[in-house]
């Protein structure tokens, strides 16, 4: 606890479609734009992410700067994996983003939402404060709104409400020109919506991927197309974020046993595929610190263009009548080399 505190402490000082709720504070209105999410640990824009941002005109950018995870001290929960912004990236933000808008985002984890329960207001001030703090020190340019992801669920919902409640509040009391928006998971569509000024839809992490008979967690029709029912009359502005990366899952007798993307799965001397996307351990393999066994099964998913094209084109049928931006998470030149420039372009046109 004790490496956190100071820290923590530090931040502290320093169909139908209804109208989304009116926002609290002054603030630039949302525009309908290209965007993307950035999750990394490091702030780094190389000239594949920067040709990248330049080639489909992206003018936001959703900048995860750290995530708030439980703790056994008497703050309760605490600053975690914050983003690391270098010199030379400092220098970049400043010079070459001018014109980009910038949303922080904080991830907050179930357990941290837990250990602050009936202290959702000092938790929403520690927030507010040490974002404030990362934008002013980082020069984080075009900053109009502060973004909550929490997979929130029935048992949890009254915390992050309040939470919200709580951050909306302190944004008023420290005069920031900042809305509040949140992540939306397509279960919590069926949920009363937080109160936030818009929301963006996450149409990745569909399925299960802890379960060995899932085919693609990340994202599948067939996972989807039960929620849509109740995108149209959502009562909030919703922009809808569409995958572009891929991951390796392991499994050992049937049971998650972790989740990585640097296997090569095509070096037959040690994975045997056994299926579309099934490969299996057919010797003992080192892997970091740990071992991958004979008999693991590593099933590979991805984000596939179609699925996504299939998807996105159901969803634009229940949009019709709103307006919206597409956003792609996330910004990883080498998942994104995957797709053709015809292909990311479809991604972002709207109504299409």
């Amino acid at each position: 606890m004790k490496k956190f505190l100071p820290l923590l402490l530090l931040t502290a000082a320093l169909s139908s479609c209804l109208k989304p709720q009116k926002a609290l504070t002054e603030h630039p209105e949302h525009q309908e734009v290209n965007a993307v999410y950035y999750w990394k640990t490091v702030f780094q824009l190389d000239s594949s992410a920067r040709q990248f941002m330049a080639e489909y005109d992206v003018k936001r950018i959703y900048l995860r700067l750290f995530d708030v995870t439980a703790d056994d001290g008497e703050w309760g929960a605490v600053p975690n994996a914050s983003i690391r912004v270098p010199e030379r990236e400092f220098q970049l933000l400043k010079n070459e983003m001018d014109s980009m808008e910038t949303v922080p985002v904080v991830y907050i984890t179930l357990d941290g939402l837990r250990a602050m329960t009936d202290r959702e207001g000092t938790l929403a001030k520690n927030i507010v404060n040490r974002v404030h703090n990362m934008v002013q020190y980082n020069s984080l340019p075009g900053v109009s709104e502060l973004q909550l992801d929490c997979d929130w669920t029935e048992s949890t919902e009254e915390q992050f409400f309040t939470l919200c409640d709580s951050v909306r509040k302190t944004i008023k009391e420290l005069e920031l020109p900042w809305r509040l928006s949140s992540t939306i998971r397509l279960h919590q569509l069926a949920k009363q919506a937080p109160p936030v000024d818009a929301g963006v839809l996450m149409v990745y992490n569909t399925g299960t991927y802890s379960d060995p008979d899932t085919k693609n967690s990340i994202i599948n029709i067939e996972d989807i197309m039960p929620y849509l029912k109740r995108l149209n009359s959502y009562p909030l502005h919703l922009d809808v974020a569409y995958p572009t990366y891929s991951w390796q899952l392991i499994f050992r007798d049937r049971k998650f046993a972790g989740i990585t993307s640097e296997l090569n799965l095509t070096d037959t001397s040690k994975f045997e595929p056994r299926g579309e996307n099934l490969f299996i351990a057919v010797e003992d393999i080192p892997y970091n610190d740990t071992m991958i066994l004979k008999g693991d099964l590593i099933r590979l998913e991805s984000s596939d263009f179609k699925e996504i094209e299939t998807v996105k084109r159901e969803i634009e049928k229940c949009l019709s009548s709103r307006k919206y931006s597409n956003i792609i998470y996330h910004l990883d030149p080498e998942n994104l080399k995957n797709y053709s420039s015809d292909e990311i372009k479809s991604i972002y046109a709207v109504g299409s």
